[in-house]
C-alpha cells in the first residue's frame, strides 16, 4: 500500500549535496560520493595494453562490485565457490598494485551461482578508518584499513532471507556516521540504517519498495540528511535520522537498476523507460504537482547510473546509445552509439566524460553540448568491466576477476 506524500519542512528549503564531488585522493564508495564526478585535475586520456598502464592484479573468484580508494589503498570484494559462500575483502597498494591483505569469510547462507543472479555486486564503502562490505549472502562486515575485523553481522539471520529473482545489487551508502542499506525485494523490503562504528541498528523502515538493485543517494538540508531511494515504480525521500518518508513520486517504469544522481537542489532518477527517467526537485516543501521538474523524451539509463557533469546529464541505454541532455530542462543535445553498452556508470572529470563499456573499450568525450570524441582506448585486462574509481592522475578499473590502474 502506498501512502500519500509527506511534505515535511527541513531546516532550510533548498537541499545541497551531502558531499562535493569525490576528492582527488579518494573514491570512497559506489560512484565515488554517489555522483561519478571526480575533482581530479588530471585524468588519463589515452592508454592501451602497452601504454599508460601502471599495474594489473588478479582477483580471486568473481565480482561485480566497483573498487573504492582511500588515499594509498584500494579496496575491492569478490566471491568464490559454487554457492558464493566464500567472501573476500582485499586491499591493494594504489601505487604498486601489490596486495596488502586479503580477508576471507564464510557466507552466512549459500547462494547458488548463476548468470542471472548477482555475484559479489555490492560495492564497499570506505571512511578514514574503516571499510564496510556487503555481500548477497546478507553478511555486512567492517574492517579497519589494516584488515582487522571490527564487527560483522548477518542481515539474513536478523531480518530473514532475501527474496528476489536476481539477488542483491545495492551498495551500502554512508550518511553521516551511519551506513544505509536498501533491501528492496519481493517480500518484506526495508531500508536499514546502522552505526558505522558498531554495526548496531539505528532504525529499519519497511515501506512500499518494489524490487530494486539500485543504491540510495544522500542529500543534506541544513543539519538534516535525506536518503533518496528508487525502486520499481517509486522514487522517495527518507529522513536519515528517523527513517520516516518525506515525499514520493510514483508511476515509474524501468527504474530498478540506475541509482539517483543529485545535482544542486535536484536529482536525476535514471530509468530504462523513455517516459520515466526524470528530474525531481528536492525541496521538501514542493507539492506533489511540482515535484517533477521534467521527464525524458528519449534518453534512458539501463545498467549504469546517469551522470550530471557541468550542467549536462549523460546516460547510456541498454543498446549502448550514449545521450546528453540539459540537466535542468531535459533539452536533448546529442546521442551516439558506443561500441557496447556500459555496466559501469559514466565518469566525469578533467573536463571529459568517460564511457567504460562492458567489453573493455573506453570512449572519452569532451564534456559539452556537441559530441567530440577525444580518444578510444582498450583495457589491458580481460573480462567484463563492472566498475571504475577515479583519483588524481589515474583510474582503477575492475573486471570480473582483475584490477588495473590506468595512468602512471
Amino acid at each position: 500500500m502506498r501512502y500519500a506524500p509527506l511534505l515535511i519542512a527541513l531546516v532550510v528549503v533548498v537541499p545541497a549535496v551531502v558531499t562535493a564531488a569525490a576528492p582527488p585522493d579518494a573514491w570512497p564508495a559506489f560512484r565515488g560520493t554517489g555522483d561519478s564526478v571526480s575533482e581530479a585535475k588530471e585524468l588519463p586520456l589515452a592508454w592501451s595494453a602497452t601504454e599508460n598502464v601502471a599495474w594489473t592484479a588478479e582477483l580471486p573468484g568473481f565480482g561485480q562490485s566497483s573498487p573504492v580508494v582511500w588515499k594509498d589503498k584500494v579496496f575491492v570484494t569478490s566471491v568464490e565457490g559454487e554457492f558464493k559462500d566464500t567472501l573476500h575483502v582485499l586491499c591493494f597498494d594504489l601505487a604498486t598494485g601489490k596486495q596488502v591483505w586479503k580477508k576471507t569469510f564464510a557466507g552466512a547462507i549459500k547462494v547458488k551461482t548463476s548468470e542471472y543472479v548477482s555475484k559479489g555486486a555490492p560495492t564497499p564503502v570506505a571512511t578514514a578508518d574503516r571499510v564496510v562490505a556487503l555481500f548477497e549472502s546478507g553478511d555486512l562486515i567492517a574492517l579497519d584499513h589494516d584488515g582487522k575485523e571490527l564487527w560483522t553481522r548477518s542481515l539474513v539471520k536478523d531480518f530473514g532471507p532475501f527474496v528476489g529473482p536476481h539477488g542483491l545489487g545495492t551498495s551500502p551508502v554512508l550518511a553521516g556516521d551511519a551506513v544505509l542499506v536498501l533491501v528492496a525485494q519481493a517480500k518484506s523490503p526495508y531500508l536499514l540504517a546502522v552505526e558505522a562504528a558498531t554495526g548496531k541498528d539505528r532504525w529499519r523502515t519497511e515501506d512500499a519498495f518494489g524490487s530494486s538493485w539500485s543504491s540510495p543517494a544522500v542529500v543534506k538540508a541544513g543539519d538534516a540528511l535525506t536518503a533518496l531511494v528508487t525502486s520499481s515504480g517509486l522514487a522517495a525521500g527518507f529522513d536519515v535520522k528517523t527513517g520516516k518518508r518525506l515525499w514520493e513520486v510514483d508511476g515509474l517504469k524501468g527504474n530498478t537498476v540506475a541509482s539517483p544522481t543529485v545535482f544542486g537542489d535536484m536529482a536525476l532518477m535514471g530509468a530504462s523507460d523513455k517516459a520515466s527517467q526524470m528530474v525531481v526537485r528536492l525541496d521538501p516543501e514542493a507539492g506533489a504537482d511540482k515535484r517533477v521538474a521534467w521527464r525524458s523524451s528519449g534518453a534512458t539509463s539501463s545498467f549504469g547510473s546517469p551522470l550530471v557533469y557541468k550542467g549536462l546529464a549523460y546516460t547510456v541505454s541498454r543498446e549502448g546509445v550514449a545521450a546528453c541532455v540539459d540537466a535542468k530542462t531535459g533539452k536533448d543535445h546529442w546521442d551516439v552509439r558506443l561500441p557496447a553498452s556500459c555496466w559501469a556508470s559514466p565518469v566525469g572529470g578533467a573536463g571529459r566524460v568517460y564511457f567504460f563499456t562492458r567489453d573493455g573499450v573506453c570512449v572519452v568525450a569532451k564534456a559539452g553540448t556537441e559530441f567530440e570524441e577525444l580518444a578510444r582506448n582498450k583495457l589491458p585486462i580481460t573480462g567484463k568491466v563492472y566498475g571504475v574509481a577515479a583519483v588524481e592522475g589515474a583510474f582503477v578499473v575492475r573486471t570480473d576477476s582483475a584490477l588495473a590502474r590506468i595512468g602512471k
